[in-house]
């Protein structure tokens, strides 16, 4: 079977996927079609988003900066998504890239950056983050888009965080706080999983944190991973659980 590209369509555009109906694109989604792809008239594509489910369609018309699909049949119903929140302290810009496309594969609903007292990068672009987060959707299948949250203070979001909702973190090397790796909590999703900075917490701040009922201790295991290796770990203990 010939590849079909998958294109998210955003929400807040004008454009509703209904069968039979066509479905003008935006300039930067025919210019990529048409230029990057080369397809042409004739030529299938998938749109999707969460609001109206995925369809394929037929090209009908495409041009430097103009495009039409004809929508021929929903092959995906619109869900809601369910799935895990992210915060993480954000890294060096390949590694932030990396661990948002790793978290929108693994079905993070929320990804929210935090500031801690070790964090390497201040600077964050959530039209960047949120550009990448699209094409991971794209090319792993997903339906859903996470949401993409601007940087705030780790404790800003620990004082508002939902107290009947567990928060996982791994603090993995303080010896002196020995996990558990065996104990295996009841997931169903909806967490969070909370990954620091290179180099770890701040004392003081794993004090602060551990102050909180709603945070959950979890292991790794043995070895000392990177923060990016850190979140795809701790998804991956989440993922049996995640509808996006």
């Amino acid at each position: 079977m010939s590849f079909v590209p998958r294109i998210y369509i955003d929400l807040d555009q004008s454009i509703t996927l209904v069968a039979n109906e066509p479905c003008y694109l935006s300039a930067t989604i025919a210019h990529y079609l048409g230029n990057v792809l080369r397809l042409k008239k004739g030529g299938r594509v998938i749109l999707f988003n969460n609001r109206d489910g995925e369809w394929i369609g037929e090209i009908e018309h495409i041009s430097k900066n103009k495009g039409v699909v004809h929508l021929l049949e929903q092959v995906r119903l619109p869900i809601l998504a369910h799935g895990p929140t992210l915060l993480f302290a954000p890294l060096k810009r390949d590694a932030t890239d990396l661990a948002v496309r790793m978290a929108t594969e693994l079905g993070v609903r929320i990804i929210q950056p935090v500031q801690t007292l070790r964090t390497n990068s201040q600077r964050i672009k959530d039209e960047r983050l949120l550009a990448i987060a699209k094409e991971a959707a794209e090319q792993s299948n997903r339906l859903t888009i996470p949401e993409i949250r601007s940087l705030c203070s780790l404790f800003e979001i620990c004082d508002v965080w939902p107290h009947d909702k567990p928060l996982l973190i791994a603090l993995e090397r303080g010896n002196e706080r020995k996990i558990d790796a065996t104990f295996q909590p009841l997931y169903n999703g909806n967490e969070g999983l909370l990954i620091g900075p290179e180099g770890g917490f701040d004392e003081c701040e794993i004090e602060k944190l551990l102050s909180y009922k709603f945070i959950l201790p979890i292991s790794l295991g043995n070895l000392v991973l990177k923060a990016e290796t850190a979140i795809a770990a701790g998804l991956a203990k989440l993922f049996p659980y995640v509808k996006a």
